[in-house]
């Protein structure tokens, strides 16, 4: 059995807008939330890391953080991307150690929103290949925060929208999340 990795190039930016699924979009709009919090808190290590902070720039800097609500973001963003994938609030609150009504209250009118957006109204859905390129080049790139030199997979060789491409199984991952279909697929 070879250990040879194949690297698979996907340009989301030439598959169609319509192809790429609410679950493609939703793990894409995750990445983008993710690498500005991941950004802002990347920015603060470099500030302490330098020493060069004047007395109290820790402390602002981290009032900071906790105003831009980057984490509270993220949390939001993953919830959002788990129910479009077909994740049940019981599966959710129980990965959050909460009951499902209280996480469906806290999160399920930004569900909703989410749900509401529109090609007009979302950046995300109206150029997911461009979303998907940017995400597949933060998590591609090495980042100073990163521990590991492994070479990274893109997002966009796992989205619905690509598996046409790269004959990745739409079928068996709709069957674990119980998520949307890609309709320019096959599988």
């Amino acid at each position: 059995m070879s250990s040879e990795v194949v690297t698979i190039r996907v340009d989301p930016c030439e598959l169609p807008a319509d192809s790429f699924t609410e679950s493609d979009i939703a793990r894409i709009h995750l990445v983008s939330v993710i690498e500005s919090a991941a950004t802002a808190l990347g920015q603060y290590a470099q500030m302490v890391g330098e020493d060069l902070a004047q007395a109290g720039d820790y402390a602002r800097r981290a009032k900071r953080l906790g105003s831009l609500d980057s984490l509270d973001s993220v949390l939001r963003q993953a919830v959002i991307a788990e129910r479009v994938r077909g994740t049940s609030w019981e599966t959710i609150a129980e990965a959050l150690r909460m009951e499902a009504p209280d996480a469906e209250a806290r999160w399920g009118d930004a569900v909703e929103r989410w749900r509401r957006e529109t090609r007009a109204t979302s950046l995300y859905r109206k150029d997911p290949g461009h979303a998907a390129a940017s995400a597949d080049k933060y998590i591609t790139t090495d980042k100073p925060y990163q521990f590991s030199t492994a070479t990274r997979r893109p997002l966009s060789v796992s989205l619905d929208a690509a598996a046409h491409l790269t004959g990745r199984n739409v079928a068996a991952a709709d069957h674990a999340f119980a998520g949307t279909v890609c309709t320019h697929c096959s599988h």
